[in-house]
C-alpha cells in the first residue's frame, strides 16, 4: 500500500500510474480485510496477489518519497523489519505530505473508506492487527535523534519540504505508536 500511496503523489506520476495506485490501495484493503476474517479464503488472496502487483508496479515506474526514506534509514540503519516498519511509518508519513498532496490525499482515503488518509491508514492497520509503534518492533528511544539525521541528511524528494524537527517529531509519534498529528506546515 505504501508503495501505492507514495505513487499518487510522486513527482513523476501521471493518470495511468494514479489510477493503478488508487485500485491497488483499495484492493489490498479489501483483502487484508478478507485474510483477518478467514485467513484461508481464496479470493482474499487472489485480490491480495492483484493489488501486490499492482502496488509493485507503481514503485517500479515512478520515484518515492519521505515514506520510503524513513523506511530505509530505519531498516538499512537499525535492522527494523521491511513490512512492518512500512506499516508504522505509512499514517505518519501522509499525515506529513497531506498540505503538500491534497488530491492523493483524498485518493487515499477514499480507497481505504476513510474521511482522512494519514488517520484511515492508522486505523486500517489497527483494524487487521499490524504492529502499532517502533518500540514494538525493536527500535530504541535513543535511536530517534540519529534517524532524524539520516533522513535529512540525504532526503528523497518529497511534495513537503523535509524538515529535521518535524521529521524527528513524526518519528516519535511513529515510536510511540498515536495516531498522526495534523501537520500546521
Amino acid at each position: 500500500m505504501a508503495h501505492a500511496a507514495e505513487g499518487l503523489y510522486a513527482r513523476d506520476q501521471n493518470p495511468v500510474t494514479s489510477l493503478m495506485a488508487e485500485e491497488g490501495i483499495r484492493a489490498m484493503a479489501q483483502a487484508l480485510r478478507g485474510i483477518v476474517r478467514d485467513p484461508i479464503d481464496v479470493a482474499a488472496r487472489s485480490k491480495a496477489l492483484y493489488a501486490s502487483w499492482l502496488c509493485g508496479t507503481v514503485l517500479g515506474t515512478v520515484g518515492m518519497a519521505l515514506h520510503h526514506k524513513l523506511c530505509h534509514a530505519l531498516g538499512g540503519s537499525f535492522g527494523l523489519p521491511h513490512a512492518q516498519t512500512h506499516t508504522i511509518i505509512l499514517p505518519h508519513a501522509l499525515a506529513y505530505n497531506t498540505n503538500a498532496a491534497p488530491q492523493a490525499m483524498k485518493r487515499i482515503a477514499l480507497a481505504i473508506n476513510a474521511d482522512d488518509a494519514g488517520c484511515g491508514m492508522y486505523d486500517f492497520a489497527k483494524e487487521v492487527g499490524a504492529p502499532m509503534s517502533l518500540r514494538e518492533i525493536g527500535m530504541h528511544q535513543d535511536d530517534l535523534d540519529r534517524a532524524a539525521d539520516i533522513v535529512c541528511a540525504n532526503p528523497y524528494w518529497n511534495p513537503q519540504p523535509i524538515d529535521r524537527g518535524r521529521i524527528r517529531s513524526l518519528l516519535q509519534d511513529a515510536f510511540d505508536g498515536v495516531k498522526p498529528r495534523t501537520w500546521k506546515i
